[in-house]
């Protein structure tokens, strides 16, 4: 997709009232009181909080909330865009020259998995900003592992490969008890949001499986600095996003995101790469 594109697509959802996941608590009250003078002699029972689902609570709506939840999620899409292509070129080095260097399949591999539980989560909250921001990344990481797997031998072969099947695994086995079970929106939905978190914290920290390599060699070139620096940014967005919205499957490891990055950065600036 380019940029100009999902620019668009952004835009858009600021004028489309669509598919809200996260409806104007004005516009919900408006229409509880013209239910209720409809109604008079029933008892009426509305849900007034929406984020509930999420794991939240209800918002006040201000000026400055406002605009961390309208504007700063759309930023947060190009962020996590960003995010996902980050390793991009150091792919398409890699499948071209049919040698891995340095490039540390296991994030990739992790990604694969993580970016279509984010997707699968956003669209069971209906929240427009978490499903767009997981689109790109869900199919760009696909082609990452599907690149790099040739390249691999031995023991990271087998890693790499042990890990996209096990998370693949427990994910469409998580899916498969949800469907099958009587469980509500509510709780499929913090299910879901609790096994993306787990991933995406995972995930954040997966760059710092070759620490011990970078500690000894004093090298950080396993580390890719495209993706520390997006990813710095990117969970730093929607951590405030999360918070506004008071949504844990959020902000939570999106915060947990943001310890990795600086300390990946910390060992960008400690131990440059060679």
């Amino acid at each position: 997709m380019k940029l100009s594109s999902l620019l668009i697509v952004i835009a858009a959802f600021g004028q489309s009232h669509a598919w809200t996941g996260r409806p104007n608590s004005n516009v919900i009250a408006s229409n509880v009181n013209d239910g209720i003078k409809r109604h008079q002699a029933k008892k009426v029972t509305v849900l007034l909080d929406p984020s509930s689902v999420r794991g939240g609570t209800a918002l006040e709506m201000t000026p400055s909330s406002s605009l961390v939840t309208t504007l700063v999620p759309r930023i947060g899409i190009l962020t996590s865009t960003l995010l996902y292509f980050s390793p991009f070129t150091a792919v398409r080095q890699a499948s071209t020259t049919e040698s891995l260097n340095d490039l540390n399949p296991v994030p990739l591999a992790i990604m694969a998995v993580s970016s279509l539980c984010w997707l699968v989560y956003g669209l069971s909250v209906r929240d427009p900003f978490v499903t767009l921001s997981n689109v790109p990344g869900s199919i760009a990481s696909v082609w990452y592992v599907t690149a790099v797997l040739p390249l691999l031998k031995g023991s990271q072969l087998q890693t790499t490969q042990n890990i996209v099947v096990g998370l693949s695994a427990l994910t469409i086995n998580l899916w498969t008890w949800l469907a099958l079970t009587n469980r509500s929106l509510e709780q499929v939905s913090s299910a879901l949001g609790l096994f993306a978190s787990a991933l995406f914290i995972v995930l954040s920290g997966s760059p710092l499986s070759t620490i011990k390599t970078v500690l000894s060699t004093k090298n950080s070139k396993s580390i890719l600095t495209q993706l520390t620096f997006a990813q710095i940014t990117n969970t730093a967005l929607w951590s405030a996003y999360g918070l506004a919205i008071k949504d844990k499957f959020v902000y939570g490891p999106n915060m947990a995101g943001l310890g990795f990055g600086l300390i990946q950065l910390a060992l960008k600036l400690v131990f440059p790469s060679k």
